[in-house]
């Protein structure tokens, strides 16, 4: 049986990325989130025009969708997708797969307010986090050169969920 996910970890990101890596042996980090999905997990990720939404998962076809719209900022490819994907993986392995639901689910701004019940988004994100930025691989890299920046590149995401992950820590201020 799984251990149950604590606030920032989650351990069934933890077993994925393990058997990744036993099928697959190739580095560890930065994580290969789109051959984990793919290549492992037999989803497909494609880029559509979203709107508002950032990703979507439709279960159904296993399907990931990431919004083309934020692929780059100007000419500079931004690292926002690798969240995205590892986030719809959370939802397929934490809520499709475990539950056998064949509904969609978006990530759409009204998804994450205040009034929505936010339990599967913070579990996706969780679960997306832990995927991409296992705490010893962090904390290792923190040590090393104590940057969020640096930390951000290593890892392949935004310097906006290095932060985020710093922060559950204990190891940086939170962003602001």
């Amino acid at each position: 049986m799984t251990a149950a996910p604590t606030r920032y970890s989650d351990p069934r990101a933890h077993e994925l990325r393990t058997e990744y890596l036993a099928t697959y042996p190739v580095p560890e980090i930065p994580v290969p989130v789109e051959s984990i999905a793919e290549d492992l997990l037999g989803l497909r990720i494609e880029e559509r025009d979203l709107g508002e939404c950032s990703g979507m998962l439709i279960p159904s076809v296993r399907l990931i969708l990431v919004n083309a719209a934020e692929a780059t900022n100007g000419d500079v490819p931004t690292r926002r997708h690798r969240f995205t994907i590892a986030h719809e993986m959370g939802h397929w392995i934490c809520h499709a797969r475990a539950a056998g639901e064949a509904a969609p689910a978006y990530c759409r701004s009204r998804d994450l307010s205040q009034d929505a019940d936010r339990d599967l988004e913070r579990e996706a994100n969780v679960f997306g986090a832990e995927l991409l930025m296992p705490e010893a691989a962090v904390r290792e890299v923190w040590a090393a050169a104590p940057d969020a920046a640096e930390v951000a590149a290593r890892f392949g995401v935004s310097a906006l969920a290095a932060q985020w992950r710093l922060y559950s820590f204990g190891l940086a201020e939170r962003p602001a």
